[in-house]
């Protein structure tokens, strides 16, 4: 935010742009690429959380707590559930392929501005 012209956001409420209009039209823009950043390492983040759902609620009460990993870990040594388990993990694969992909795609998007 500290990198964002003061300029800009000068002209924008000479022009009489209001907060929300400042907001959108300059500040997000501005931090797109580091909202992209953030949403990839917390969605990394996410697929890897497992040791701390099991130790701490074993994923209940009920599946209250339960993620992905610890659903496949679920099904696959405490089930025996392995082709639920395999389902599991390849989706997680794709779901984790598809936010890269999107976010790899935005910051390339905003480097070539």
């Amino acid at each position: 935010l500290q990198s964002l012209d003061g300029e800009q956001k000068e002209a924008a409420e000479m022009d009489g742009a209001g907060f929300v209009s400042r907001f959108i039209y300059l500040t997000l823009p501005h931090m797109s690429r580091a909202i992209t950043v953030v949403i990839l390492i917390q969605t990394i983040f996410l697929l890897s959380i497992y040791a701390e759902i099991l130790v701490t609620t074993n994923g209940g009460p009920g599946y209250a707590s339960t993620n992905l990993p610890f659903l496949v870990y679920q099904k696959a040594l405490l089930e025996f559930k392995i082709g639920q388990a395999s389902a599991g993990g390849v989706i997680a694969v794709i779901l984790a392929n598809i936010v890269a992909f999107f976010a790899m795609r935005a910051v390339g998007k905003n480097l070539d501005k």
